[in-house]
């Protein structure tokens, strides 16, 4: 009897692994990426911002420290316009009677004479247009005409920008020497400054000009007395009246 010969073997199953080993570790990845998102920063991040901040806090106190004085850290711009505020009180066209009020007003802050045009006119001080409003109404509780005579200084370029910044710094000085519990300022913050502008061009129009004011400033003693103040007054008005006839 002859039998058929089967070769039988059980089927094989398919082989799934690799499959599933590579959606294995996709999901992981994806889930990583999530995970990493929702967890907190680094200690290192922290520490990062942290410093930024603590920047940005001693910056805003150094200048509320130096607020009365020069602001002596900020970038000067290429292009800059400033406006200012002389406050006549008076003309007159015989030199006693200006004394007369010069000497009234001594008492209310630094007032100071200025010859022109044959007249003798009378001045409480030369501010920046945006503080102007704070002496004025001081005037005017204490009943004192006066009118306001305006300027405006326009910086075109890097040269001109670093003049109008020395004739900011100036006026500064000279209304915090006006205050009337001031006896002098130190300049030597104003003297480093100096010392730090460059980029000033010699082929500018503005560069005779802005060397006069900064070796003017140059020059002023290391610590500025308040009898001082009106010289400082009469030199930065004539200063600003020649820079608006140029």
């Amino acid at each position: 009897m002859r039998y058929t010969r089967y070769n039988y073997k059980p089927p094989r199953k398919k082989n799934n692994f690799m499959f599933v080993f590579l959606l294995i570790i996709i999901a992981a990845i994806t889930l990583g990426t999530i995970f990493s998102k929702l967890l907190p920063k680094s200690d290192n991040t922290k520490n990062a911002v942290a410093q930024e901040k603590t920047t940005n806090i001693g910056l805003e106190k150094e200048s509320q420290t130096s607020k009365d004085g020069v602001d002596v850290s900020k970038v000067i711009p290429k292009a800059s316009t400033k406006d200012y505020v002389a406050l006549q009180c008076g003309v007159f066209s015989k030199k006693e009677n200006a004394l007369v009020l010069k000497n009234s007003l001594m008492s209310f802050g630094t007032p100071f004479i200025i010859e022109e045009d044959n007249l003798i006119r009378v001045f409480f001080g030369i501010y920046p247009k945006e503080s102007s409003d704070i002496i004025t109404k001081q005037l005017q509780a204490n009943k004192i005409e006066y009118t306001k005579i305006s300027f405006q200084i326009n910086g075109n370029d890097l040269t001109s920008s670093q003049i109008n910044e020395m004739i900011s710094a100036d006026i500064k000085i000279l209304n915090k020497l006006s205050e009337k519990d001031i006896g002098g300022y130190d300049t030597v913050e104003l003297k480093k400054w100096l010392l730090t502008l460059q980029g000033a061009e010699e082929k500018s129009a503005s560069y005779a000009t802005m060397t006069e004011i900064k070796s003017y400033l140059t020059a002023m003693p290391g610590s500025l007395k308040k009898e001082k103040t009106e010289e400082g007054y009469i030199y930065i008005y004539k200063f600003i009246k020649k820079l608006t006839k140029i």
